[in-house]
């Protein structure tokens, strides 16, 4: 069985309150499911990175009436500057103008609903935190209010959504969780920021890192598991622009609504209407514009990064190993198995990642809030 392992810096970022500790080591020390000897261990009855993937894009279901015992979210309707909209779940603890606030960003697919989403959210409300989803504009049968579509590296959206929190919420530490597409943005917005960054810290799960890389790997997979993936990301976007065309087109460029239903990949979607949206020459500028790779090295709050070596998505050779030896605020917690976000352990499956999400977050607001 795989210990997990934890990457990081020489010399990592030491603590606020007590000088005799860094990142990694108040880790070790206060995190139980990242200390040093700590395992995750896949339940038998989902082995696999294929298996772990798709049962947790299918947790909502399998657990369908557990998740209506859970807390329930309130919507907000969030208006952007340029006259976008898009959908903010909030779930309020007691106390919430003072008690942390857990923003949380999913995957490309995702909504408020997912699995992996609800448990964290629920073992944040037990924690007395309140969270805030933070879906994007045009997706979950959402309708796009103005011309502008989401996409992979596109910060502002979030950027404004944090200020608005942080202005109705002056006393209360803000945190950022994230998965995937969402894990990409979360990471770039963090890096962008650099010392002027709200967040207190950020956990960044299944990051891609590389989304170029992390595309054409997807595309490839013609004849392999993996291309029900890429099917499934590429239906959605199709989805997407279907359903919100009649604004996206007033975009004065060359888009043609045929090409991209017809695209058959990722990257040929990305290259018939995304990067056109944006004014990108190409597909692969705008992905290569968008990697959150290149902005690491600028992070300068504490955030950890969970990976699974047997991700099917952003695989192995895709993680940045380098950026976590030299930038002393960041972390990499690396598992065996758990598949893309997926985590699944114990006997019967139980979830596990929102554990280490929970510890993590306690022992940053003990050692890097400023806000006490």
């Amino acid at each position: 069985m795989y210990e997990i392992e934890l990457l990081h810096a020489p010399e990592p970022m030491q603590s606020k309150v007590d000088k005799k500790k860094h990142l990694a080591n108040i880790i070790h020390d206060e995190c139980p499911s990242l200390a040093k000897g700590a395992k995750f261990q896949q339940t038998p009855f989902v082995p696999g990175g294929h298996a772990q993937t798709t049962f947790a894009f299918c947790g909502y279901y399998i657990y369908h009436i557990q998740s209506l015992l859970g807390p329930k979210f309130t919507r907000e309707i969030f208006k952007f500057s340029d006259g976008g909209t898009a959908p903010l779940d909030w779930a309020l603890c007691d106390d919430h103008d003072k008690r942390p606030i857990m923003t949380i960003l999913s995957g490309v697919t995702g909504t408020s609903n997912d699995f992996y989403v609800r448990k964290c959210y629920e073992e944040a409300i037990k924690h007395q935190y309140s969270t805030v989803v933070v879906q994007s504009r045009g997706c979950s049968g959402f309708k796009q209010t103005s011309p502008t579509p989401f996409h992979c590296g596109l910060t502002d959206d979030y950027r404004e959504v944090i200020q608005s929190i942080h202005s109705r919420f002056p006393k209360s530490p803000l945190l950022g969780l994230s998965f995937s597409m969402g894990a990409n943005i979360m990471t770039k917005y963090i890096g962008e920021e650099g010392e002027q960054c709200p967040l207190t810290a950020g956990i960044i799960v299944g990051c891609p890192y590389d989304m170029y890389k992390v595309i054409n790997h997807l595309d490839s997979q013609r004849f392999r598991f993996s291309r029900v993936y890429d099917m499934a990301i590429l239906n959605f976007l199709k989805n997407a622009f279907k359903s919100n065309q009649s604004q996206i087109l007033r975009i004065p460029t060359s888009m043609d609504a045929k090409k991209i239903a017809k695209a058959s990949g990722i990257l040929e979607f990305t290259e018939e209407m995304t990067r056109k949206a944006f004014g990108y020459s190409s597909a692969k500028d705008l992905l290569d514009y968008s990697s959150c790779k290149n902005y690491m090295d600028d992070i300068k709050i504490p955030v950890l990064f969970l990976n699974s070596l047997d991700d099917p998505i952003c695989i192995k050779t895709l993680i940045p190993f380098e950026k976590f030896h030299t930038n002393p605020n960041i972390v990499l917690a690396l598992t065996e198995h758990g598949g893309h976000i997926g985590y699944m352990g114990g006997i019967w499956p139980t979830s596990w990642v929102e554990h280490p999400v929970i510890e993590f977050f306690e022992s940053m607001l003990r050692h890097y809030n400023t806000q006490k």
